[in-house]
């Protein structure tokens, strides 16, 4: 089953068992000049449920996205069932897509929050790679942080990208648009945008020789479950702590820290989502 039709399934089973809260209110930024369309300060929507869960949304795959959410009448989501919403993630239109897997995590952070799951928030937000000085790491996707911190080791890094203009080389980092290259690398780390445009599973068939996988990113807020079951070790994402200053912040285009927590879920210590709706019912 490709990664689309596991959450669909999820998503059908979780309406089954539990009721999940309307949506209260959805944030696009406002696109107003040509330039913004490739600002990172527009590529993050949210949808915010009645109980204050938040499922971060990724408006960056492409400049019509920004357009469309930028002019988008949010007010026919309001008091809407985000389960209506999530199986959009189904659809072949990547804007709807890009709504669906919104909802997808709007619904799992109202799972984490209801049950006695416990987020870790206290240890490496990094995917928890623990690289060392003989470690030969691949990321997916560009990571400013881990990039500065891999420098700052002196240790190879590989990135693989899909588009060509990121092609580079440097003294300590090279990307590639060449993803066979992960096969020589022992921990990678994922950003959690392959799994909105579904490069995840193809990604994966070149991480076998690694002993630890990683997948990270604002929007990695959704259960899970499929990243474990295709041998991921660690899944990391953002908790909103105060969805009220975390709204505020993201429509004022600020940086969300104040409101918000980085979190990791490792494979070892998660027991799949039916104990976690077994909790909340």
């Amino acid at each position: 089953m490709s990664i689309t039709s596991d959450y669909l399934e999820i998503i059908q089973q979780i309406s089954k068992k539990i009721t999940i809260p309307p949506i209260q209110d959805i944030y696009f930024p406002k696109v107003a000049i040509k330039g913004e369309l490739s600002s990172k300060k527009t590529n993050f929507g949210a949808i915010r449920l009645t109980d204050g869960s938040i499922g971060v949304v990724f408006l960056g795959l492409s400049p019509e996205i920004k357009e469309i959410v930028s002019n988008l009448d949010k007010s026919e989501f309001i008091n809407k069932n985000p389960i209506d919403l999530a199986k959009k993630f189904g659809s072949s239109n990547i804007f709807e897509k890009t709504l669906g897997l919104g909802a997808i995590n709007a619904i799992s952070q109202y799972i984490f929050r209801h049950s006695k799951f416990q987020l870790d928030t206290t240890t490496d937000s990094l995917g928890l790679l623990n690289l060392k000085k003989d470690d030969k790491p691949g990321m997916v996707g560009f990571f400013p942080p881990l990039v500065n911190h891999i420098k700052k080791m002196g240790i190879q890094l590989i990135i693989i990208e899909k588009k060509a203009s990121f092609v580079k080389k440097t003294e300590n980092w090279e990307v590639t648009l060449d993803p066979s290259r992960l096969e020589a690398c022992n921990k990678i780390l994922i950003t959690s945008t392959t799994v909105l445009n579904q490069s995840i599973d193809e990604i994966l068939k070149f991480c076998s020789n690694a002993e630890k996988i990683s997948m990270i990113g604002p929007t990695a807020g959704f259960l899970p479950d499929p990243l474990f079951k295709r041998k991921l070790d660690i899944v990391g994402g953002t908790l909103i702590s105060d969805s009220n200053l975390f709204m505020e912040l993201i429509q004022k285009k600020e940086r969300w820290g104040p409101s918000t927590k980085k979190y990791c879920i490792q494979s070892n210590d998660y027991h799949g989502y039916n104990s976690l709706l077994n909790q909340i019912g």
